[in-house]
């Protein structure tokens, strides 16, 4: 057969159809990394997570899924060019012990293309690509709820999500969507990564030191100089304060992290080389290594045994009855009661109907459960905004 090719309009050919995709299934786990909003650091989340992945011993893919404005050609420079197959697949390239794909290996120009031509593309660069086996191949999504998030929820079993965020309320508003899209079809978000939560300028620190030897500064002296300089950057919040907290409150998210603007971060990207391999005792390599350690732990309790409480709803007395693991007694709450509990923006507690009934309940991650309700709304409500003494 033909070698995999790329048609007169940039996407790819050959390949395509409704067979299975071959190219995942040696893969064990896909972790989408997302945000609605772009230029908030989704991408390099994405590529610096996978690389910490790949520190704590994984095997680990990494597929830029943003067709018409890929990244990862940029941010990270393959060991080898790109290779073609004689049957219809893509051979990924490699970078530091991780497996690469992108739009922009396989077509550097620029890219214009309708939705109904990205989902082939998308489907192809996933499921056609020979990954092997891997214990993870993080998803770097594109911008936005809409056909690459779509195709990749519906043809791919995709284990958890990974949202990103800044300080800004117009981020939160973009991850709020995010989150109540992932929970549309399906996908636990397991983690929030909020960038650019202040300013960290190591070079500051450098000239403190400097200057506490040139001066000859008392120990005392030296320590109120460091604090202050500590200060600055934690106070020096450029948009606004964080919702991290807010988002735990809304979905039982436990696992979040803040990252400030680092500058060393994106020059080296620019580089080609993710700062978890380039610099792995910084500050922000040991961050992104306890955000993989926790998209670990997140999808391994996901696979284990069912530890979250079990509800059921019952039309007869209009309450939802929970069971709890273990010895502890059941609880119970009444439905349009639950309801009230929903932190979404679209709920409306002071105006629900008299009927409201809860239609389904579907477990979402660990600590959360999706309600779909008789008026249309869904809600996602954590565990712990109506289950007494859950967490503690």
């Amino acid at each position: 057969s033909a070698p995999t090719q790329l048609s007169p309009d940039g996407t790819l050919g050959a390949a395509g159809g409704e067979e299975a995709a071959p190219g995942v299934a040696g893969v064990k786990h896909i972790v989408a990394v997302a945000s609605c909003k772009g230029g908030v650091g989704k991408s390099t989340t994405a590529v610096n997570l996978a690389y910490a992945l790949h520190a704590a011993g994984a095997k680990v893919g990494l597929v830029d899924l943003d067709v018409c404005g890929p990244s990862l050609p940029t941010m990270v420079t393959p060991d080898a060019p790109l290779q073609q197959t004689e049957d219809e697949k893509l051979l990924p390239l490699t970078a530091h012990g991780v497996k690469l794909m992108s739009m922009g290996f396989l077509n550097p120009g620029m890219m214009v293309l309708r939705g109904v031509k990205i989902t082939p593309v998308v489907q192809q660069l996933v499921g056609r690509t020979e990954w092997g086996e891997l214990d993870y191949l993080v998803a770097d999504m594109p911008p936005g709820t809409s056909d690459v998030q779509l195709t990749l929820a519906q043809d791919f079993a995709v284990s958890a999500a990974v949202l990103v965020t800044t300080p800004q309320r117009l981020s939160f508003v973009d991850v709020v969507k995010g989150v109540e899209m992932f929970d549309k079809v399906g996908i636990p978000t397991v983690a929030v990564v909020e960038n650019m939560c202040g300013l960290q300028l190591d070079e500051l620190k450098a000239q403190a030191g400097e200057f506490v030897t040139k001066h000859g500064l008392t120990d005392e002296a030296a320590a109120e100089l460091a604090q202050i300089v500590a200060d600055l950057q934690v106070d020096e919040q450029l948009f606004g304060g964080s919702h991290t907290e807010k988002l735990q409150q809304m979905w039982g998210i436990e696992a979040s992290f803040a990252l400030p603007l680092v500058p060393e971060i994106a020059a080296e990207a620019d580089e080609g080389i993710p700062i978890v391999v380039s610099q792995p005792d910084s500050q922000a390599a040991r961050t992104y290594g306890e955000l993989a350690a926790a998209v670990v732990r997140e999808v391994r309790a996901l696979e284990g045994a069912d530890p979250r409480p079990q509800l059921r709803y019952d039309a007869s007395d209009g309450m939802v009855h929970i069971t709890l693991p273990g010895d502890a007694p059941p609880q119970s709450i009444e439905a349009i009661e639950l309801r009230r509990r929903c932190c979404s923006p679209s709920n409306r507690p002071d105006e629900l109907p008299a009927d409201l009934t809860p239609l389904d309940l579907v477990p979402m991650g660990n600590y959360a459960v999706s309600v779909g309700w008789s008026d249309g709304h869904q809600s996602l409500l954590p565990y712990r905004s109506f289950v007494e003494g859950y967490g503690e």
